[in-house]
């Protein structure tokens, strides 16, 4: 029997593209909005810039960003605004680069302190 071997680029079908993004989505449980409100955050751009610091960790770390982060936009009254999909562990690394005079990052960052100890 022969083996068959693909000449040149073959790209995933559309319909199959689409699943496997659906799968990953799965994974982004966590809403950036909702860690403003539950966690009483005051600032949308202070969340979205330890949010990009949390992409740098995972890039650093060389875990794909897809997997943990995803740009979305809303409709509010005012117009469209962005938020951002986590995973459980972007949701963690949001948190821990936010504000540390944030009653909650402080708690968080001093309770990894104290695991490595």
């Amino acid at each position: 029997m022969e083996t068959l071997v693909p000449y040149g680029y073959d790209p995933l079908p559309e319909t199959l593209t689409g699943f496997l993004e659906a799968m990953e989505s799965l994974e982004l449980r966590f809403l950036s909005t909702d860690l403003l409100i539950h966690f009483g955050f005051d600032d949308e751009h202070s969340i979205d810039h330890a949010i990009l610091r949390a992409m740098q960790a995972c890039r650093s770390l060389q875990l794909p960003q897809s997997r943990h982060f995803r740009k979305i936009f809303i409709i509010h009254e005012n117009g469209i605004g962005h938020a951002w999909k986590l995973s459980a562990l972007g949701c963690y690394l949001a948190l821990v680069n936010e504000d540390p005079s944030h009653p909650l990052v402080a708690r968080m960052q001093a309770s990894l302190l104290m695991h490595l100890r």
